[in-house]
């Protein structure tokens, strides 16, 4: 009997087939890509992250472009809404999640496009209103009437700086000049909240109009497009437009007024001058000024910043105090936080806080440096190690980095019950007198890096009686430690 081959199914290219099967076909095509940017086609799918940044980019860019795929995504048709109101165009916004947030980027709407907005649509009074502060329209600015909105007032300030723009000016000056100004807008969340509007100072939270010139060439990985553009200050917290500056070429964002040496020395106004905030942010995580970093933060870390906020505190008592209140006694699930909260213990320690420590203390949140940048009091370590004989070895090693000898001596001749390394029956090869025999047990690389740097020769004596060889992988674990920590 011959065996019949089944029939083939008729292969469509892909862009033939429907959009809802194309948006969930995950396929990376630089081609696409490029077409997409340039107006020319719409991908063949759009399952793909960098190909949706490349279609909004196209939509926000060319009007007319991608018009079928109004209602496939809430991104799409942001995006599409956004290039309507630009090009003078008011559309049908038929849900929350379709009205667009920046409305200025490429082009700012016209005057009349922008009046007939905010008379359909009132609720978008304040995305007019910063386009008057992008382009200058200072009549229409005031015919609108906002309160005066931080946001607005940079976005105004930078186009005065950078385009020369006498509105621009004005209205800036006029809001700066306001007794008390509000936030409104949230460049982060890209939120218009009017009802819940707070009391604010100009905090440098915009994402001005000229950054986003800042643009960062398609990548098969959309994390690279997202989080790695290292010529753009703002990658990774701003996202106004919805694309993350997609492009098919790279470029910087124009230059930004360098005048942020002088708020490095002196106090903050009430109102930040144009500046990024960024190297503020770093100094004040850096020196543990917590006035200073609890206004200037970013809702989202700046690179670099989680470390130095761990080498804040560390080296500042109260910075280590007010980060307690900022995260849970026990974070769960490890990650950030947990670092963040070791941290706060051995700076506690440091200051002779134990209130915190008990024989349930989660292992994940005792610190190991717990003698630097400050030493605590003898006692302290001792008791440390009768509470929690988990952090033993760490008290061992505090003892010689402060030259507590006598600290030393007492913790090897009487340890705490259950300490790990002295479970086990001593093996024939290991010394015979009680003490050395735990230092035998206890010693490792970064010992002798605190012995040897020690002004006292006990303690580099008493290891070499049990160990006359240092080992060769000394030191590394207290440089990696050091590396992270202390620089």
């Amino acid at each position: 009997m011959v065996k019949r081959d089944k029939p083939k199914k008729p292969q469509f290219p892909l862009n033939q087939l429907p959009i809802e099967r194309r948006l969930a076909i995950v396929k990376f095509d630089a081609e696409d890509c490029k077409d997409a940017i340039h107006d020319q086609r719409i991908p063949k799918t759009f399952g793909d992250q960098v190909h949706q940044l490349c279609i909004i980019r196209g939509i926000r860019y060319h009007y007319g472009f991608a018009q079928e795929l109004r209602g496939v995504t809430p991104e799409f048709t942001r995006a599409l809404n956004a290039r309507d109101i630009m090009s003078g165009i008011i559309p049908t916004i038929a849900a929350l999640d379709e009205a667009p947030y920046c409305i200025w980027h490429p082009d700012v709407p016209s005057e009349d496009a922008l009046r007939a907005l905010v008379q359909r649509y009132p609720d978008m009074l304040y995305h007019a209103a910063r386009a008057c502060g992008v382009a200058g329209y200072i009549d229409l600015y005031k015919q609108l009437h906002p309160l005066p909105e931080v946001h607005v007032a940079e976005e105004a300030g930078y186009a005065s700086f950078q385009k020369k723009n006498k509105g621009s000016q004005e209205i800036y000056q006029h809001i700066l000049s306001q007794p008390v100004k509000f936030a409104i807008m949230n460049d982060y969340k890209r939120t218009v909240d009017i009802a819940g509007r707070r009391i604010a100072p100009l905090n440098g939270d915009t994402a001005v109009c000229s950054s986003l010139e800042a643009r960062s060439k398609y990548s098969t990985s959309g994390d690279i497009c997202l989080d790695e553009r290292p010529w753009v200050s703002n990658s990774n917290y701003f996202n106004i437009t919805e694309d993350f500056g997609i492009d098919d070429h790279d470029c910087e964002a124009p230059k930004t007024p360098d005048n942020d040496l002088a708020l490095l020395y002196n106090p903050l106004p009430a109102d930040l001058p144009l500046i990024n905030k960024d190297s503020l942010i770093y100094v004040a995580a850096y020196t543990g000024n917590i006035d200073r970093y609890a206004r200037l933060r970013r809702p989202k870390g700046l690179e670099h910043e989680f470390g130095i906020v761990i080498r804040g505190i560390y080296h500042n008592a109260f910075f280590a105090k007010w980060w307690g209140t900022q995260i849970p006694e026990q974070p769960r699930g490890g990650g950030n936080e947990a670092v963040i909260r070791r941290a706060i213990n051995a700076r506690r320690i440091m200051s002779n806080d134990l209130s915190w420590v008990t024989a349930n203390t989660p292992g994940e949140l005792l610190p190991e440096i717990i003698w630097f940048p400050a030493v605590a009091a003898a006692l302290t370590y001792e008791r440390l190690a009768y509470i929690e004989p988990k952090m033993y070895r760490a008290c061992l090693s505090a003892c010689i980095a402060a030259n507590y000898a006598s600290t030393w001596d007492d913790l090897l001749l009487a340890p705490p019950d259950n300490v790990y390394w002295f479970q086990s029956p001593r093996k024939p090869n290991e010394p015979e007198d009680p003490k050395l025999w735990r230092i035998s047990r206890i010693i490792a690389d970064d010992f002798w890096k605190e012995a040897e740097e020690s002004r006292n020769p006990y303690f580099l004596q008493e290891m070499s009686t049990v160990v006359p060889n240092k080992p060769e992988d000394g030191n590394k674990i207290v440089s990696i430690i050091s590396l992270f920590i202390f620089i």
